[in-house]
């Protein structure tokens, strides 16, 4: 989700790059101890044990050896945050005291203000306001409202009249600037401007980051819109961000469990209840976006919805959007018509504590839902609900996981297993499986691919380079993060003039959310070159030898191809080819 409307101009970048301090945004959020030239810690990024996340101040870089993330500051700091690389850019700019360079300015238009001072000063006239409202602070003592929760939330108040908060900050925030963030309107009808938020409790919603993007506000009298959120911006876009994440974030990553809620009062009223770690959607249906912000700091989620049947059916819907990004899902029960702030006035924050610790596998749930007990009685029946559970199933990641509900879901349905995982549905094939965790290493792994030892070797070997006209293509490796990395480094190579590229700028032109860049934190981080590594030269010189090797076997079943076809054409072509490569192959000889 891009927050930042100023220019990334390389130079900007490097300048941010060339200040932010790894072991400072590591020490933030884990304990660190000094290892030589390192430092090493628990992994903020998940739960563990035994430390494995090491830190290198020199190099600039960090990486777990047991969750197998890796990188450089800017993108520990993005997976702590979940800021995007403009934010973070800008964000640590700001903290760092790096010049901001002039907005961004559109093509043909003016340029985008900065709205962040206007939301701020909104943000403390609401809460100014209700410090003043007696009215409103008895309102939320009756709905059992902590003090110190309305301190934490930022919680305000924005009194009744079309102008207060108008009159209160303009001037002093230009009125272009209260408009564009969503506070004021211009009515159409008498051409005046007018306070958006009138007579409503305010919640000040914030990117992970901390960072003021918008509000939403719940009505105090009868008006028939009970919630409204800020009119969306470049900023502020409702199906990107999660409300509460900024102040949850910290509970979740350390429990690797979030509870997912539909509204404001819910998360205050959850984390009422004990429950910290409570996040809400923004009164519409889930995202991927949301999603996938919610899984940068958590692998568990609690689906937390209202009891009735619009919360079930959001339940179903976000569902598949949740496993797909590979979070295991649980369902915790409220009551009919409750939510998790109802049941708490009503029944007290433990009966809230008690749903959540006791929430069930989501998908078990689904899958009894979707199979009653005496549908295999009935053919058509049956067939329908194994294509909705295969629909479902398709989305969880994890292929034993998968498996395992499936040999459920067949039970249940009376059919064979291998039927339900062998059907596709809508032409979707099953999903990749994931990468094998590193979870149970407990120390550095041994660089032992000829690729890796090849890579290591370039990165942070002393050995003289080759002219950049002399090293093997990037085809030679096989491995997609390594060709990646290979043809980032050459390109450096041959850009800079015949000058070693640096591993940093290798690292700063492969992109921050990719694996290369945590397979190259590894390989930078793992220590000294693998003792079975041999010398850069000759690794490239068998790297070259097996791909050319591979292109002649290739070539020779292509010509096998030509000569049962009998295109003499090809053939002749595919001749000369093959003898070509094996010259190469054999150093200049005849094969």
């Amino acid at each position: 989700m891009a927050l930042s409307n100023i220019q990334l101009t390389p130079q900007f970048v490097q300048a941010v790059r060339d200040v932010v301090d790894v072991v400072d945004i590591a020490a933030e959020h884990t304990r660190l101890r000094k290892s030589g030239r390192r430092q090493t810690g628990r992994c903020p990024l998940h739960r563990e044990k035994t430390p494995s996340f090491s830190v290198d101040p020199e190099q600039g870089l960090f990486y777990c050896f047991g969750c197998g993330r890796g990188g450089d500051a800017i993108k520990l700091h993005m997976l702590l945050s979940g800021d995007d690389f403009p934010a973070a850019i800008e964000s640590l700019a700001r903290r760092y005291g790096v010049p901001l360079p002039p907005p961004r300015q559109q093509r043909g238009g003016p340029r985008e203000p900065d709205l962040e001072p206007a939301l701020e000063a909104a943000a403390r006239f609401f809460v100014e306001s209700l410090e003043r409202s007696r009215e409103t602070q008895a309102y939320l003592e009756k709905r059992r409202i902590p003090p110190e929760l309305v301190e934490r939330f930022g919680v305000g108040y924005a009194p009744d009249g079309w102008t207060n908060l108008l009159e209160a900050l303009h001037p002093r925030i230009p009125l272009i600037d209260l408009k564009a963030a969503g506070l004021v309107g211009l009515s159409q009808k008498s051409g005046k401007h007018y306070d958006r938020f009138r007579q409503r409790l305010m919640f000040p919603i914030r990117a992970a980051s901390g960072r003021l993007l918008g509000f939403g506000g719940r009505t105090l009298a009868d008006d028939p819109a009970k919630y409204i959120n800020s009119t969306e911006t470049a900023a502020f876009r409702k199906g990107h961000v999660l409300y509460g994440v900024d102040l949850a974030k910290r509970a979740i990553r350390e429990s690797s469990t979030a509870l997912m809620v539909e509204g404001y009062f819910d998360v205050v009223g959850a984390v009422a209840s004990g429950v910290e770690a409570t996040v809400a959607t923004m009164g519409t249906a889930l995202t991927e976006e949301q999603t996938r912000l919610l899984s940068r700091f958590s692998s568990d989620v609690v689906v937390g919805y209202d009891g009735d049947e619009a919360g079930e059916q959001a339940f179903q819907r976000a569902l598949p959007l949740l496993l797909s990004q590979g979070l295991t899902v649980r369902r915790a029960r409220f009551g009919k018509d409750q939510d998790p702030d109802s049941l708490r006035t009503s029944a007290g924050p433990e009966a809230v504590f008690e749903a959540v610790t006791q929430a069930e596998d989501a998908v078990l749930m689904e899958l009894e839902r979707l199979i009653p007990p005496a549908v295999h009685q009935d053919p058509r029946l049956q067939a329908r609900a194994g294509k909705q559970v295969s629909e479902l199933l398709l989305s969880v990641r994890d292929s034993i996981l998968r498996y395992s509900y499936s040999r459920k879901a067949a039970d249940r349905l009376g059919v064979p297993v291998e039927i339900l995982l062998r059907r596709r549905v809508g032409g979707k094939t099953d999903p990749e499986p994931e990468r094998p965790s590193q979870e149970s290493q407990t120390g550095p792994k041994l660089v032992r691919s000829l690729e890796e030892q090849a890579l290591q070797l370039l990165l942070v070997g002393g050995e003289e380079l080759p002219p950049p006209g002399d090293l093997p293509a990037a085809e030679v490796f096989l491995i997609p993060e390594c060709r990646n990395i290979y043809r980032a480094f050459c390109d450096l190579y041959r850009g800079g003039g015949g000058r070693r590229p640096a591993a940093r700028e290798v690292l700063a032109s492969v992109p921050l959310d990719s694996q290369e860049v945590d397979q190259m934190a590894r390989l930078l981080l793992e220590g000294s070159i693998a003792e079975e590594a041999t010398g850069l030269s000759v690794a490239l010189g068998q790297l070259n030898r097996r791909w050319l090797q591979q292109c002649v076997r290739a070539l020779s079943s292509q010509i096998s191809e030509a000569q049962r076809a009998g295109d003499e054409g090809r053939l002749r072509t595919l001749l000369e080819e093959k003898t070509a490569l094996s010259r190469a192959l054999h150093g200049g000889r005849e094969e």
